[in-house]
């Protein structure tokens, strides 16, 4: 797992490539906390459209960032089977999801 971050107009994107699965889920609730702790105030939005798979650890990394974001939790660019991830684990009610145009 890779994850890229930019910060731009009080937006902070994560960008996490590859899986999220209990084998690097720590790694990925770490780096993206530590890019929440150096934009503070910014709202998070995570681009996925590179992500091929979410485990139940990487969703629960996602509740975290949510319970701790401001504002609503934005998910984009989800290929089909990522977004089926969130749909059927109730994640897409809780967050806003969207599939990759």
């Amino acid at each position: 797992m890779y994850m890229k971050t930019k910060v731009s107009d009080g937006i902070l994107t994560l960008f996490p490539e590859g899986h999220v699965d209990s084998k690097n889920a720590r790694d990925f609730d770490r780096d993206v906390m530590e890019a929440m702790d150096s934009a503070p105030d910014a709202s998070v939005v995570i681009d996925v459209d590179k992500l091929e798979y979410v485990s139940s650890a990487g969703l629960r990394v996602l509740m975290k960032v949510m319970r701790r974001t401001k504002g609503p939790l934005k998910v984009i660019n989800a290929s089909p089977e990522v977004y089926e991830i969130f749909e059927v684990t109730g994640f897409s009610e809780m967050m806003d999801v969207t599939k990759r145009p």
